[in-house]
């Protein structure tokens, strides 16, 4: 399941394009939602308890639809477990854009101290 999860998460870095990627992770760092028609995420205080969508208390759903996939896909991730990927998927980024460096580091430790993530 984990694996089909990581496809999904660089699925939709993908979809959306590497001009959109330091706008996610200031959208992170802010703690607010974002996407586009077929792909999205929001945090878990998006959500009142009462409705069908509510997944908790903490943690980010990232929200992918047809046709951008074939089948409609809801993925939900702990804060430690998202911001794991991110990590992998910053490193990614920054291969091929290494000017943006300061940026996503930047990026990155709001989002940590944001979201209390005590890496191992």
């Amino acid at each position: 399941m984990e694996d089909k999860k990581r496809k999904l998460i660089r699925y939709f870095y993908h979809h959306m394009g590497d001009g959109k990627f330091l706008r996610i992770l200031r959208s992170y760092a802010d703690g607010e939602g974002y996407g586009t028609e077929y792909a999205r995420f929001v945090f878990a205080d998006y959500y009142e308890e009462w409705e069908e969508d509510y997944f908790g208390k903490e943690g980010i759903a990232y929200y992918i639809d047809r046709p951008a996939v074939e089948e409609d896909e809801e993925i939900i991730l702990d804060y430690l477990t998202f911001y794991r990927y991110l990590r992998e998927d910053c490193v990614s980024y920054l291969e091929d854009y290494p000017q943006d460096k300061s940026e996503v580091e930047e990026q990155l430790e709001r989002i940590k101290e944001r979201f209390n993530i005590q890496e191992p």
